[in-house]
């Protein structure tokens, strides 16, 4: 999903980002209720109507938490083939729990 180039950008950005990691998880937590506000509104649920946001304001307020959370990770030194290595262990984890049909 990375190409190098990107993956690079974003490490530097990561370890210039002044905030600790515990701000960043506070930053995750409003990332992801931004994400939801906006899916909120993108579906027209009760009281959300008037934001007038849409499917992809949704999809930019979830790169935006994967962003906060790629650099929660680079700041717990978590290298990119660990991260590779961790994400093929849990998507064979999460595949091997989905329900199948008959």
């Amino acid at each position: 999903m990375l190409d190098r180039q990107l993956q690079e950008k974003i490490i530097q950005a990561a370890l210039l980002e002044p905030k600790s990691v515990q701000q960043q998880f506070l930053k995750l937590m409003e990332e992801s209720g931004e994400a939801a506000q906006a899916y909120l509104a993108s579906i027209n649920a009760s009281g959300n109507g008037y934001k007038h946001l849409d499917i992809n304001a949704t999809k930019e307020e979830l790169v935006d938490s994967l962003l906060v959370i790629l650099a929660i990770l680079v700041k717990l030194d978590c290298q990119p083939l660990e991260l590779h290595k961790l994400l093929e262990q849990k998507t064979e984890k999460w595949l091997n729990h989905q329900v199948k049909d008959e």
